[in-house]
């Protein structure tokens, strides 16, 4: 079984090359343009409220991965000091279904 580990947002601050990452969402966009990525359709829900959800999901053939963000929104969190935005992301190598983007080969 693979292991799967889960970062917090401070986890994944301190771990995160920024730089690199806005180049790898840039080069993302660029797939979509020219559509060698894939976008599936999203899926929303009102949830009552103040409240709603969405998944979306994808593939970047080009890098041998796909996946999908669940990203939960709550405006009654900021009156609670808690943080409207939650989200979830997972990320699967297309090869291999491994979670992560790299190969074991």
């Amino acid at each position: 079984m693979t292991q799967v580990t889960m970062l917090s947002a401070s986890q994944i601050s301190h771990l995160l090359d920024m730089p690199a990452v806005i180049d790898a969402v840039a080069d993302a966009y660029k797939e979509k343009v020219n559509h060698p990525a894939t976008l599936w359709p999203m899926v929303y829900e009102q949830l009552g409220g103040e409240a709603d959800m969405d998944i979306r999901s994808g593939v970047l053939a080009s890098k041998h991965v796909f996946g999908n963000k669940l990203l939960a929104w709550f405006g009654e969190n900021a009156k609670r000091g808690l943080p409207e935005l939650n989200g979830l992301v997972n990320l699967y190598n297309s090869t291999t279904v491994i979670p992560g983007s790299q190969s074991p080969f």
